[in-house]
């Protein structure tokens, strides 16, 4: 082998193996671990007492400078670990050294990534719950707004977009329930798992564990290093949300078409056509739908990265980080513009009553009274209903409109004299079971679902944030 090939070879080495260039947004969750574990080392004697208060300013500064905003670790590092002890080198010197006693980068990293994901839960949860409440508010200000419900895209039954909103809401509220999951499962400090086999020295884990947050130490350091199922439950995670939010977004997209015309979005969430200028595309509520594919694509990415590794750490594992990263930006990005498309989205409620009362749209409504009023079994009156539908379209009447000679030539019991004409304010008004879209029922679910948001705020109102990029600090 040449020097020219073991030169290109070294070099395709550095490229493949670094990480620096995107790991560094885990920096301050390094300093933080890093902090804990100094700290732990001097109250068990580990390291000299001037070396380890040395470390300790160290870090402390290097935390300052990057809340600050500051860029001082070298980018050219191998990894974000790599670039924090060289700055700790340059800053106190050979001290410096006594960082890396009785830990390793195996259980720093993944120390480092759970907590980063610990923060950006937070963060993405108190953008869930301002998704929940705007819907919220839209599901309280059209409780009574008819209009209609779809299955398989076709006009099925009539409701109140008040309600579809908190159908909404609370597959929403349903997720940040999904993310406080992530944490229950990853509450445990990897910490002092060392390389994978824990370390010789009289470390205190449980101590390393409370100062970070932790509940507990990790019960197995070979476990710990190599695991990513923390990392996948984040994305598992994430993917539900994308779900949902890539429903919302088809939802507005067909409300808002012309030909169904049941909403309307402001000029900001919209764009026009380079070459029609009557056109108004949903642009927002369509990107919401596209970048779940990306979400979707992260969570497959890291099952395929992981799924014929055994233990404990290898390589391949520095790929966990990009896909959390691009998932924990996109859903970002995507909540916000969800939040704005759920506050600002107007109901024409003319057009939704319209829609609403298409023909025989009603139809079931008859069928259920025909059962609850006549005593006639559900399936029979369905029977006895669909008959009296294709007479009626036949004639070109309306349910309401067929005659009793008309109804008694299809059945005898259909015979009587207070025929219905069921409106669909009637049919709404008479979903009035729990969880129905009666308006008074919409309300109720409201109300209660206030509750519930407070609830969920409450819980998050004293997390705390680490990395600086999310806006505030440990």
């Amino acid at each position: 082998m040449s020097a020219d090939q073991r030169a290109a070879a070294a070099r395709r080495m550095a490229a493949i193996g670094a990480t620096a260039h995107y790991d560094q947004r885990l920096a301050p969750y390094d300093v933080v671990a890093s902090h804990a574990h100094v700290t732990m080392l001097l109250e068990q004697g580990i390291v000299p007492a001037d070396a380890g208060a040395a470390l300790r300013r160290g870090l402390e500064e290097l935390g300052e400078l990057l809340r600050s905003g500051a860029a001082p670790l070298d980018p050219d590092a191998e990894d974000v670990h790599t670039a924090i002890e060289a700055y700790l080198e340059r800053r106190i010197g050979p001290d410096a050294g006594w960082l890396g006693t009785a830990r390793a980068r195996n259980d720093l990293a993944v120390t480092a990534l759970r907590l980063w994901i610990r923060d950006h839960v937070t963060f993405l949860s108190r953008k869930l719950l301002a998704l929940t409440g705007a819907l919220l508010e839209q599901g309280e200000r059209h409780a009574g707004t008819v209009m209609p419900g779809f299955s398989h895209l076709q006009i099925a039954q009539p409701l109140t977009f008040g309600h579809v909103c908190l159908a909404y809401a609370e597959a929403f509220l349903r997720d940040a329930e999904r993310l406080r999951f992530v944490l229950a499962l990853q509450d445990e400090s990897p910490m002092g798992s060392a390389a994978l086999a824990g370390t010789g020295f009289p470390v205190d884990r449980a101590a390393v564990a409370r100062t970070l947050g932790f509940a507990r130490p990790t019960a197995n350091s070979l476990e710990s290093v190599g695991d990513r199922g923390f990392a996948l439950d984040f994305l598992n995670a994430g993917a539900s949300v994308a779900l949902d939010l890539s429903r919302f977004g088809a939802e507005l997209v067909f409300w808002s078409s012309q030909p169904v015309g049941l909403i309307a979005l402001p000029d900001e969430l919209v764009s026009s056509s380079s070459a029609m200028p009557h056109k108004r595309n949903p642009d927002a509520a369509e990107l919401v739908r596209g970048k779940s594919g990306r979400v979707l694509g992260n969570l497959h990415a890291l099952q395929t990265v992981v799924k014929g590794l055994p233990l404990s750490y290898f390589r391949d594992l520095q790929e966990d980080k990009e896909p959390l990263f691009d998932t924990a930006d996109t859903l970002a990005l995507s909540l916000d513009a969800a939040v704005s498309l759920a506050t600002l989205m107007r109901p024409d409620a003319d057009a939704m009553r319209t829609a609403a009362d298409v023909a025989f749209g009603t139809s079931g409504d008859l069928a259920d009274l025909l059962t609850r009023e006549r005593r006639i079994p559900f399936r029979e009156a369905h029977h006895l209903v669909t008959e009296l539908v294709r007479l009626a379209g036949k004639q070109g009447r309306s349910l309401g409109e067929l005659s009793l000679e008309d109804r008694r030539g299809i059945d005898e019991r259909l015979a009587f004299p207070e025929w219905p004409d069921v409106t669909v304010e009637d049919s709404v008004a008479s979903r009035d079971s729990r969880g129905g879209t009666a308006p008074a029922r919409v309300r109720e679910a409201a109300a209660e679902l206030r509750v519930r948001l407070a609830e969920s705020a409450a819980r998050l109102a004293h997390e705390e944030y680490i990395d600086q990029e999310l806006g505030d600090t440990r």
